[in-house]
C-alpha cells in the first residue's frame, strides 16, 4: 500500500469509530431456571434472556427484561466487537505507517550521499 492508500484508510476506520457511541462487552445467552412445585414435580421455566460479561477476572451476568432491551444490548455488543476489529485495524494501518517511513528515510539516507568536501 501507498503511503497515501495508508492514511486515507486510517481516516475512514477513524470516522466509523468516531459513529460508535454505545458500546457493551459481553454476550447474550439464554437461562432456564429448574424448579419443583408443590408436589415435587421438577421443571423449567424460560428462556430467560442473559447478559453475560467479564469484570476483574470474574463473570457478571444480568438478566434482560423486554424485548427492546434485549434488541439495544445486541446492538451494543456488536459495536464492540466493530470497535475491536476497528482498532485491530487501526493498530496494523499505524505500524505500517511507521514502516513507510522508516523505509523513507532509510532511503534517503542511501541516495543522497554528501557532495561536500572537507577543508
Amino acid at each position: 500500500m501507498t503511503l497515501h492508500d495508508l492514511l486515507e484508510r486510517r481516516s475512514r476506520i477513524l470516522e466509523e469509530l468516531a459513529g460508535l457511541v454505545q458500546l457493551r462487552r459481553g454476550s447474550i445467552t439464554e437461562q432456564m431456571v429448574e424448579f419443583v412445585d408443590a408436589q415435587g414435580r421438577k421443571g423449567r421455566r424460560g428462556p430467560y434472556p442473559l447478559l453475560t460479561y467479564k469484570d476483574k477476572g470474574r463473570t457478571v451476568s444480568r438478566r434482560l427484561h423486554g424485548a427492546q432491551t434485549v434488541a439495544n444490548c445486541r446492538q451494543q455488543i456488536e459495536n464492540f466487537r466493530l470497535f475491536d476489529r476497528l482498532t485491530q485495524e487501526l493498530r496494523e494501518v499505524g505500524e505500517q505507517l511507521c514502516e513507510t517511513e522508516d523505509l523513507s528515510v532509510e532511503k534517503k539516507r542511501r541516495r543522497s550521499p554528501s557532495n561536500k568536501t572537507r577543508k
